[in-house]
């Protein structure tokens, strides 16, 4: 399993978060997304999403369709910032 976390900026967010959960609906390699946006920029959005492999999300993201329809769902393709992560361990505080 492999995690993707991506940053970027849209230009408003009550138009683009729809359009980017119809997008993700369509999009059967996503295990699972989860949004969130900024505090003092709510134009800030910040993406988890999961995918079986590196490969599969590399697939995903790099979809000459997905990369057109970014920028016209408002995202500014000179903000995305995209990171592959691994699950190194979870370590749940104050249990016994």
């Amino acid at each position: 399993m492999i995690t993707v976390l991506l940053r970027c900026r849209v230009a408003d967010y009550a138009v683009w978060k729809p359009q980017y959960d119809q997008a993700v609906d369509r999009m059967t390699e996503i295990g699972s997304s989860q949004v969130w946006r900024g505090c003092d920029d709510p134009n800030l959005v910040v993406i988890l999403e999961t995918f079986e492999s590196r490969e599969i999300a590399e697939a995903a993201l790099t979809n000459p369709v997905v990369l057109e329809e970014m920028p016209k769902h408002g995202v500014d393709m000179a903000s995305v910032q995209v990171d592959y992560l691994e699950d190194a361990g979870l370590r749940r505080l104050g249990a016994a």
